[in-house]
C-alpha cells in the first residue's frame, strides 16, 4: 500500500493532524500500535482547554496553545465536543508568588489575554471555600473544560469520514528509507509513505529512533488524579491552582465536563513510560491540595484514582522538526498542553509540509460529523421522550450512576471505530465511570462487549 502521508501515533495530536490532511488532496494513513485510538496520555490529562496564558512566552508552545484554543471554541461544537468556560483562579500565599503573578498580568496584558488581579479579599467574597492565607490571585476568565475522551475520537471520526485511513493495532517496527519517503513495517505488513509525521507521543523518541533521529530524550512525568464525587461540584467550580514553579504548574482543582472534581496532577519524574501506578505518596500531595486550596472538599467521597503520563523531554518546548529533505516530520514533547494545541499543531504541521513537499489543493467541502455530547449537562438520550418513542432503548438503562442506556452502548459497539476494548467502550460513553465504578453493571458491559467481538 502506497500512500502520500503515514501519520504514526493516535492520540489527540496523531488525530488532530489526521483531521487536518484530510481537508487536502492527499491519500494519508493513521497507524496506532495500540487498539484504542487515545489510548496513552490522551486519556491521562486534566482535561482542560488551555487558552495559552500561562505559557511561556515567546515559545512555538504557546503560540500553537493559543491557535489551538481558538480552533476550538469555534469548531468543536459543531462536532458535539462540549467545551465550557469556568476560569481559573491562580493563588498566591506568598510575596514571593505575589510577585510571579505581578509578572504574569503584565505579561497577559502586552499579549492580549484576559486576566485580572483580584485581592486575598475579592477572592473570599467569590470563593468563600477556599482556604486560608491566601493574598491575591490572578483572574484568567478565559480557561475552559472540556471532554478529552471524545476528543481525539471525534478528530478520528472527522478524519476517517474524509478520506484518511485508520489503522490501529499496527505498531511500527522498522522503518526503511526509499527514494521518496519510507517503508514502514508492522505487525499487520508494511506500506510506503511519501512523507511521515512522527506523534508518538509517550514513545515518540522510540519512533524517531526507527528512522535513525535522536534529537530528544522522553522523560516520563507521572501525573497523579483523584476525581471526587458530583456532590463536591457544589461546593467547587472554578479551576484553582497555585502560582507556578519553573517546573510544573502544581496541582490544580478543576470541576469536570462530566459534573466531577478533578484534583491533580501530581509530577514526577519516572523511568517506566508505562508505571501508571497511584501510590501513597501521590495520593498524600492530592489531599494536601485539597486542605490548602479547598478544605471544604476534603470529605467529599472519591470515585476513582489514576495516572496519566506526560511526554516531556529535557527541552521546555515542543519539539517539532522537520527534515523535509528526509520526508520525516517529528512531532515530540508535546506536554501537558497537548490537547489545547492540538488543532494548532496540525495546522502548523500541514503549512510544513504543504507546499514545501505536497502541491496539494485544498478539498472544497468537507463532510461533517458529530459524536455524542457526554457533558452534565447536555440533554442525554434517557431524556429525549421522543428518541425514546422511536427507539426504548434509549430508556433502559445499562449504567445508573452516569444514566447510560442501552441504546448509547449499542450505538457505541456498532459505530465506526468502534471500541475495541472495555476501557474504551467507557471513554466512549461514560459507562462504568460513575460513583459505583461499574460494580452494579460491569459483568453485563463486558458481556455487550464479548457479544459484539463475536459477531464480528
Amino acid at each position: 500500500m502506497s500512500y502520500d502521508i503515514a501519520i504514526i501515533g493516535g492520540g489527540v495530536v496523531g488525530t488532530a493532524i489526521a483531521r487536518e490532511l484530510s481537508r487536502y488532496d492527499l491519500k494519508t494513513v493513521l497507524v496506532e500500535a495500540k487498539l484504542e485510538l487515545g489510548d496513552e496520555s490522551s486519556k491521562g490529562n486534566s482535561a482542560l482547554m488551555c487558552s495559552g496564558v500561562d505559557v511561556p512566552a515567546g515559545t512555538l508552545e504557546r503560540r500553537l496553545v493559543r491557535r489551538g484554543y481558538a480552533r476550538y471554541c469555534a469548531e468543536a461544537p459543531a462536532m458535539g465536543l462540549p467545551i465550557r468556560k469556568v476560569g481559573a483562579i491562580v493563588l498566591a500565599w506568598t510575596e514571593e508568588q505575589e510577585g510571579s503573578l505581578n509578572k504574569d498580568l503584565a505579561d497577559a496584558r502586552e499579549n492580549g489575554f484576559a486576566a485580572e488581579a483580584l485581592t486575598g479579599a475579592e477572592i473570599y467574597r467569590r470563593w468563600p471555600h477556599f482556604g486560608p492565607g491566601i493574598l491575591c490571585g490572578l483572574w484568567q476568565p478565559d480557561e475552559a473544560i472540556v471532554d478529552p475522551f471524545s476528543t481525539p475520537y471525534a478528530y478520528a471520526r472527522d478524519a476517517l469520514e474524509n478520506g484518511v485511513e485508520i489503522r490501529r493495532a499496527w505498531p511500527v517496527q522498522r522503518t526503511e528509507p526509499l527514494a521518496q519517503g519510507w517503508r514502514l513495517h508492522g505487525a499487520g505488513g508494511q506500506l510506503d509513505a511519501r512523507c511521515v509525521v512522527n506523534a508518538g507521543g509517550i514513545r515518540g523518541d522510540d519512533v524517531d529512533a526507527l528512522a535513525g533521529y535522536a534529537d530528544f530524550e522522553i522523560r516520563p512525568r507521572r501525573g497523579q488524579y483523584m476525581i471526587l464525587d458530583k456532590s463536591a461540584r457544589a461546593i467547587h467550580d472554578v479551576i484553582a491552582m497555585p502560582a507556578p514553579t519553573p517546573t510544573t504548574r502544581g496541582i490544580l482543582i478543576a470541576p469536570t465536563i462530566f459534573g466531577n472534581v478533578l484534583v491533580g496532577p501530581t509530577a514526577e519524574d519516572v523511568t517506566d513510560r508505562d508505571d501508571r501506578r497511584v501510590t501513597q505518596d501521590g495520593l498524600a500531595q492530592l489531599r494536601r491540595a485539597i486542605a490548602t486550596i479547598a478544605p471544604a472538599l476534603a470529605d467529599q467521597p472519591v470515585n476513582t484514582i489514576f495516572a496519566g503520563m506526560r511526554p516531556a523531554t529535557q527541552f521546555r518546548d515542543y519539539q517539532i522538526i522537520p527534515r523535509l529533505a528526509q520526508r520525516w516530520l517529528t512531532v515530540g514533547g508535546i506536554r501537558s498542553t497537548g490537547l489545547s494545541a492540538s488543532l494548532g499543531i496540525a495546522e502548523h504541521v500541514a503549512g510544513l509540509l504543504i507546499p514545501a513537499l505536497f502541491d496539494a489543493p485544498r478539498k472544497a467541502n468537507a463532510r461533517p460529523i458529530a459524536v455524542p455530547d457526554l457533558s452534565e449537562t447536555s440533554q442525554r438520550p434517557w431524556q429525549d421522550a421522543s428518541r425514546i418513542q422511536c427507539d426504548p432503548a434509549y430508556a433502559e438503562m445499562v449504567c445508573h450512576c452516569e444514566r447510560i442506556s442501552m441504546g448509547e452502548v449499542r450505538d457505541a459497539l456498532a459505530s465506526p471505530l468502534a471500541p475495541a476494548t472495555l476501557g474504551g467502550l467507557k471513554r466512549r460513553t461514560r459507562v462504568m465511570f460513575g460513583r459505583c465504578q461499574g460494580f452494579y453493571c460491569g459483568a453485563r458491559v463486558q458481556a455487550l462487549l464479548d457479544d459484539r467481538a463475536a459477531a464480528r
